[in-house]
């Protein structure tokens, strides 16, 4: 196993990658050792988790910003617990403790009234992941509309059409996706997400298309100015030294250089592929949808960089494979085109009957695409 760094990791993407890891793993451990290094003592309180069991906590205050699609904020610190609200992606919450079984108790404003209530502190991060806009943008390419910023963790919600018109309510801290607003054919407001690179300043798409149409036509183009105003590189706008004050442009261009692949900036552990052998055992699992996924912020959103998986293992390539647990269970040996991997990681996006596999690069994840094929069981002699 060998380890990856690509030499053009620039600081500020250090910085945020760093700053997502630790922020979605911070623990009841964690938030003592950070109180007392500062000096002043933990104070510890006591929570019933409504079974019956108890547990401690530690008093800590901070904003606090969920990281999942949709995050229940429960009456107690159990899965099972009545939910009392969901909190979807970006949303803000004030927490004012951490649990030593993994949750976090939030206060909540609901109908003008402070509520207390608990949620897993894993989709809580104390980094703002959403940097609000408000902004009409017209969409380059057909693109799916998800419910959350990550390919590996966001499902359809809708779809969108060249020269679409959308309201960009809001951009990833990364500057991958944008979160939009727009009203489909049933009159119905959907919010989603989109990739930022099918979104482009309405002036600018006017102009291509026009430029398109002379073009076909075997006209000059008209109004050569425009191009001292605007460079397009990739469907992010870039305005000159006078040219437009869009927020838009502004918001794209300040992460501009950072806006590579940022697969090649992410330490990648690489592992050997190993073939199953012709005496090993085998169950057949039926046929499945298999995905490829890489740590970048496109298909993994704020938890891009963590370089720990939903098992606690670390993701290794021709390895690391993410399922729906409570199909496949985490360290269960699967065998996917007589290749053996191992299940460690999860998604939302990941239901019953689909595999994602983890790879080195974005650029490797698009390029082997999506199929169907049937899984097999490893079944140990032991």
């Amino acid at each position: 196993m060998k380890k990856i760094l690509a030499a053009s990791l620039s600081l500020s993407l250090m910085a945020v990658l760093s700053t997502s890891a630790m922020a979605a793993t911070l623990d009841y451990r964690t938030a003592i050792n950070k109180i007392e290094a500062k000096g002043s003592p933990a104070v510890i309180q006591y929570f019933e988790d409504g079974k019956g069991h108890k547990g401690k906590m530690v008093a800590t205050t901070g904003k606090v910003y969920c990281s999942s699609s949709s995050l229940k904020v429960r009456e107690y610190p159990n899965a099972d617990a009545s939910e009392i609200k969901s909190l979807p992606f970006g949303e803000t919450a004030e927490r004012v403790g951490l649990c030593d079984n993994g949750w976090s108790k939030l206060v909540l404003t609901i109908d003008d009234k402070k509520v207390y209530g608990y949620a897993e502190s894993y989709y809580l991060s104390s980094d703002q992941l959403i940097k609000e806009m408000n902004e009409k943008l017209s969409v380059t390419e057909p693109t799916e509309v998800l419910n959350f910023p990550g390919m590996r963790d966001g499902l359809s919600i809708g779809e969108l059409f060249q020269g679409d018109i959308v309201t960009c309510t809001g951009m990833s801290s990364d500057n991958s996706w944008s979160r939009i607003s727009y009203d489909n054919k049933q009159g119905k407001t959907i919010t989603g997400f989109v990739q930022n690179t099918v979104l482009s300043e309405i002036k600018e798409a006017a102009k291509s298309q026009s430029a398109n149409t002379a073009s076909e036509n075997g006209e000059a183009a008209e109004n050569e100015d425009l191009e001292d105003e605007w460079v397009e590189s990739e469907a992010l706008i870039e305005p000159s030294s006078s040219g437009s004050e869009s927020i838009w442009a502004k918001a794209a261009v300040e992460n501009l250089q950072d806006n590579t692949d940022a697969a090649n900036a992410i330490i990648v552990n690489e592992g050997e592929a190993v073939n199953v052998s012709a005496s090993a055992k085998l169950e057949s699992l039926g046929k499945f949808r298999i995905t490829h996924y890489c740590a970048c912020s496109i298909c993994c959103g704020p938890y891009s960089g963590m370089n720990s998986t939903a098992s606690g293992a670390i993701p290794v390539t021709n390895h690391t494979i993410a399922v729906y647990p409570k199909q496949i269970p985490y360290g269960t040996k699967i065998v996917v085109n007589g290749q053996v991997y191992v299940a460690e990681d999860c998604g939302s996006g990941i239901k019953k009957n689909c595999i994602d596999i983890y790879v080195a690069s974005h650029e490797e994840a698009s390029s082997k695409g999506v199929y169907y094929t049937d899984v097999y069981l490893l079944v140990d002699d032991e």
